[in-house]
Parts: C-alpha cells; sequence; structure tokens
C-alpha cells in the first residue's frame, strides 16, 4: 500500500475517532485480502512488525495474510494491540482493557459486519458528538451490553472499529452507547 493512502487513512481514522460514529468512506483499493475493503486499507495503515495483532477467529489465509502484507507478529488475544473479529466472534474478556494508570495499554477491536446500516438504531452521546448522533449498524444483540459494560470500564477500556466494504466508523471507549 503506497505511503500517501496510509496517511490518507489515518487521518481519516483520526476524524473517526474524534467523531463517533461517523461514517467514512475509504478509497478504491485493488488488494486482495482475506477481509474486507476497509479492514485491509485500516490494517496496513496500522500495523506493522512491532504491532501485534489477534483473530478473534481461526483462519489460515487471514493469519498468513497479516503476515505477509503488514509483517505484524499474530499474538493471542490477551496479548493484542489490535484485533480483527467477524460479528461478535470474540468472546470480550480475553482482549486487553488498559489499566486506571495505563489505559493505553488497552487494545483496539476491528470487527467486521455486513452492513453499518439496517441493524437495531442506536444513539451516541460522549465526546466529539454535540448532543447525540444516531446509528444502525448490522450487529450482534451482545454489541450493546458490551459496549455499555464497556463505557463503564473508562478510562479502561476497548476501542471499536467497525467496517463494511469500504466503510467504516470508530466507536471510542468514552462513547455511551444506548437503544434508540
Amino acid at each position: 500500500m503506497m505511503t500517501l493512502d496510509c496517511q490518507l487513512t489515518f487521518r481519516m481514522l483520526l476524524e473517526a475517532m474524534s467523531c463517533p460514529g461517523q461514517r467514512m468512506t475509504l478509497p478504491d483499493s485493488a488488494e486482495e485480502s482475506p477481509f474486507r475493503p476497509a479492514c485491509t486499507t485500516i490494517l496496513h495503515t496500522l500495523l506493522d512488525a512491532d504491532t501485534p495483532v489477534a483473530l478473534a477467529y481461526p483462519d489460515a489465509a487471514a493469519e498468513h495474510w497479516l503476515r505477509t502484507r503488514c509483517y505484524a507478529p499474530v499474538v493471542p488475544p490477551k496479548d493484542a494491540v489490535f484485533a480483527v473479529a467477524t460479528n461478535w466472534s470474540w468472546e470480550e474478556h480475553v482482549f486487553p482493557i488498559g489499566t486506571e494508570e495505563e489505559p493505553e495499554d488497552s487494545a483496539t477491536l476491528i470487527i467486521e459486519i455486513s452492513t453499518l446500516q439496517g441493524g437495531p438504531n442506536l444513539i451516541l452521546r460522549g465526546p466529539g458528538i454535540q448532543s447525540t448522533r444516531a446509528i444502525a449498524p448490522e450487529i450482534s444483540a451482545r454489541f450493546l451490553p458490551f459496549s455499555q459494560h464497556n463505557h463503564a470500564l473508562y478510562p479502561r477500556g476497548i476501542d471499536l472499529i467497525l467496517c463494511s466494504g469500504r466503510d467504516f466508523l470508530c466507536l471510542p471507549r468514552t462513547t455511551e452507547i444506548e437503544e434508540a
């Protein structure tokens, strides 16, 4: 992936993390990978040989791609800085959530879902959201209880990136999520 593409993606990730729930669309990527296009581009941007990543599901092709294309060490979920999951193919308690003193030692979980719309209506509140923001990702019923528990852990917790096709949105741990 070209450096300029990674720089653009990184800027988009920063904007999405600072504006939770704002849908972002990445440029087309011709690269073949076992992941959805947005996830592929984000992984290329965030991973390198010093950034451990976990797969929340067994997939030899995905593990091979992460090692050979991103040069990232694939580790158990408890040791990950980043992790990739499908629509809740993981158990949330195995990912690092940081500590009160070092909340930055938590994982960022990248979740591939079928669509960012058409699911249950959710209302977001918190830093980066003027009043409220509505989203409707098509995601597991476990998402709402998990996200509420995750928010209650603040400053510890997991930051989330939801990917579908070329689109993604971010839900940092500071975001309060409730059903509409």
